[in-house]
């Protein structure tokens, strides 16, 4: 029985993951710090697949995807 679908047919396409954290320090005095920290996840917003189909009638096809452009804020206090 020959099949018609192409070689490494079931492989997910490449994932491109682009984090920044960008945090920065603000001293109150001599015991205390605030800290703020901005996280940035998938930057470009492109668009990565999580998983694809691994039945041979639709082998390939994306069937979930990562989660898209996300902003995270936190503020901490040091003492």
């Amino acid at each position: 029985m020959a099949g018609n679908l192409s070689r490494n047919r079931g492989l997910r396409p490449w994932t491109l993951f682009n984090d920044i954290r960008v945090a920065r320090t603000f001293p109150l005095g001599e015991r205390f710090s605030l800290e703020g920290i901005m996280d940035l996840f998938n930057i470009a917003n492109r668009y990565n697949v999580a998983d694809v189909n691994p039945l041979y009638s639709q082998a390939g096809i994306a069937t979930a995807a990562s989660d898209p452009r996300q902003f995270q804020f936190a503020v901490r206090l040091k003492w």
